[in-house]
């Protein structure tokens, strides 16, 4: 065991200045992509949340939500620039939670802002805590260990949402999860029918009726498809150990969102951007191969 230890050890990854630059500007956009243009709802049916203790409806008027919405735009492009990063991040949180705490308080409720707000939050706190070591300067303009910290912090919140959304799946079923589940060919036609309804076009697709006589039909091999995306989401804390684990564990969350989308037509994007930006780190990629592209094309030119 003790071989393995070092291969499980939580890791902060020291990312450069210009990746953690990247990493906010993308997330900053990401919020500004999941803040909605209008608020339509003008009531509290069924409060959620913090919508037991505050009226949110005030959101539903755009003469109080437009400025509120403009007032995030400042913020994030702030939070982008690394300036006074946890007022920023904190302002952009408390407006998206507020929004959402509307929206989960119509009878109906969603999580498409959920992870969103949770990485928000998770930076914040990181923030907050490196002013303590700091003496208050990072207030102003979060240093390289703080910027490094709410990346972590963020990739903790990702992580540990799959895992409790594994552990969910498992203690919802009684453990019986991977055994029920042929009955989700079941789901695929709810769905689909859904779509029906809410849009009235025709869904004599493949994934409407072919699919879920497949997945009936073969139960066995249903199980064998769908397991993998279950231990993916149980074994997600192990995305904490490095960039190589990083971006092998984001990679298979993201293609299990993708196959989800084309199988059962549920969208999450906003979790895969989440993935892509904190795990997957594309623009590391691209300088990692520039350099050694670069290092190998000296070597062939200049031999040692």
């Amino acid at each position: 065991m003790n071989r393995f230890r070092p291969l499980l050890r939580e890791t902060n990854v020291a990312h450069d200045w210009w990746e953690l630059a990247v990493m906010r500007v993308l997330f900053a956009w990401l919020v500004w992509r999941m803040l909605p243009a209008v608020v339509p709802f003008h009531s509290q049916p069924v409060p959620n949340g913090l919508g037991h203790f505050l009226d949110f409806t005030f959101l539903a008027g755009a003469s109080a939500y437009e400025p509120l919405r403009m007032s995030v735009l400042a913020a994030l492009a702030l939070y982008a620039c690394g300036l006074v990063p946890l007022l920023a991040l904190g302002w952009t949180a408390l407006v998206l939670i507020s929004v959402g705490t509307l929206e989960n308080s119509q009878g109906a409720i969603g999580h498409h802002l959920q992870l969103t707000c949770l990485v928000a939050g998770a930076q914040c706190l990181a923030y907050a805590s490196a002013l303590g070591r700091e003496k208050g300067r990072g207030i102003w303009l979060g240093s390289l260990a703080a910027q490094r910290d709410a990346v972590h912090a963020a990739k903790i919140i990702i992580v540990a949402a799959y895992v409790a959304s594994a552990c969910v799946k498992l203690i919802a079923s009684g453990g019986l999860w991977i055994w029920q589940l042929p009955e989700i060919s079941l789901q695929l036609v709810k769905t689909h029918a859904n779509v029906y309804y809410d849009t009235l076009w025709p869904m004599n697709t493949w994934g409407a009726e072919t699919l879920p006589a497949l997945i009936a039909a073969h139960p066995n091999l249903t199980r064998l498809f769908f397991t993998p995306g279950l231990l993916l989401e149980l074994l997600a804390f192990l995305a904490l150990t490095g960039r190589r684990a990083g971006f092998i564990i984001g990679g298979g969350l993201v293609v299990m969102h993708l196959l989800v989308r084309w199988v059962m037509q549920l969208s999450f994007s906003a979790h895969e951007w989440l993935l892509v930006i904190f795990f997957l780190n594309f623009p590391y990629l691209i300088y990692l191969g520039l350099t050694k592209w670069r290092h190998g094309r000296l070597e062939t030119i200049a031999p040692a």
